[in-house]
């Protein structure tokens, strides 16, 4: 089982990795073990679970179904609040929307999920979640969290953000378009992130990635993690997400 510090290691030796999103909301979890498999034998690194209207029973169901088929890469629980809290997972992203504007999203859920944490001694991978507005009408995630909206040219915005999850001692910055985003966070933005955060501070790009050439584009501007959910649902999802993680490898 491939572990987070492993992973950075990977990474900081200039190595790129891919994540797998599944929602247990859009999938059974038959059909979530099925992607995870899938995602497993195309080389993605880590199945990520979670969805912005999830139960803890829906995502509990989920990861047991996942872990039944998957061996050689973790479960990492990618919460939108307490309930999506799972003792099954191998980690927890432990997150803050550091762009929101609702205390739920900065402390409140993190409040009533650190007990449940240590608790089930779950591993945590702290994240400073920072939501990007790329679509035409705001993705559900942006309904839900109400952000302090980044546009896609406010990159003074972006990286102001990215510092503010680097001072509170974030080990990754996520940049985020969002699920079924019109279009993915621009390189530009990447770029300008990569260039004022610590390098040692792993930077995930998602949303809106749907081809090889786009997920690339993204390496190239400065994205160390891609993360992928929506495309292996299409009828060409399995040829296309060994396209985006052939792209990112090499």
């Amino acid at each position: 089982m491939k572990s987070w510090k492993g992973m950075k290691r990977k990474i900081r030796k200039g190595k790129k990795l891919h994540f797998v999103l599944v929602d247990p909301r859009d999938q059974s979890p038959k059909e979530a073990a099925m992607i995870a498999k899938i995602a497993e034998d195309a080389g993605s690194d880590a199945v990520m679970v979670g969805g912005s209207t999830v139960t803890k029973e829906e995502v509990d169901k989920t990861i047991k179904a996942i872990k039944k088929v998957i061996k050689r890469i973790p479960v990492i629980v990618f919460p939108s609040s307490a309930e999506a809290v799972s003792k099954y997972a191998d980690y927890i992203f432990f997150m803050m929307v550091v762009n929101s504007r609702r205390i739920d999203f900065l402390t409140g859920e993190q409040f009533k999920g650190a007990p449940l944490v240590k608790k089930w001694r779950l591993k945590t991978i702290s994240m400073g979640y920072i939501l990007v507005s790329t679509s035409k009408e705001p993705t559900t995630v942006e309904r839900i969290a109400d952000p302090d909206k980044i546009g896609k040219r406010d990159f003074k915005k972006a990286v102001t953000y990215a510092l503010i999850s680097q001072y509170f001692g974030m080990e990754c910055v996520y940049l985020e378009a969002g699920s079924g985003a019109d279009k993915p966070v621009p390189n530009e933005m990447i770029s300008a992130v990569r260039k004022a955060i610590d390098i040692e501070i792993p930077i995930i790009v998602g949303g809106g990635i749907r081809d090889g050439k786009t997920a690339a584009e993204k390496i190239k501007a400065g994205a160390d993690i891609i993360v992928t959910g929506n495309v292996i649902e299409s009828k060409t999802g399995r040829r296309r997400l060994k396209e985006i993680v052939s792209a990112i490898k090499n």
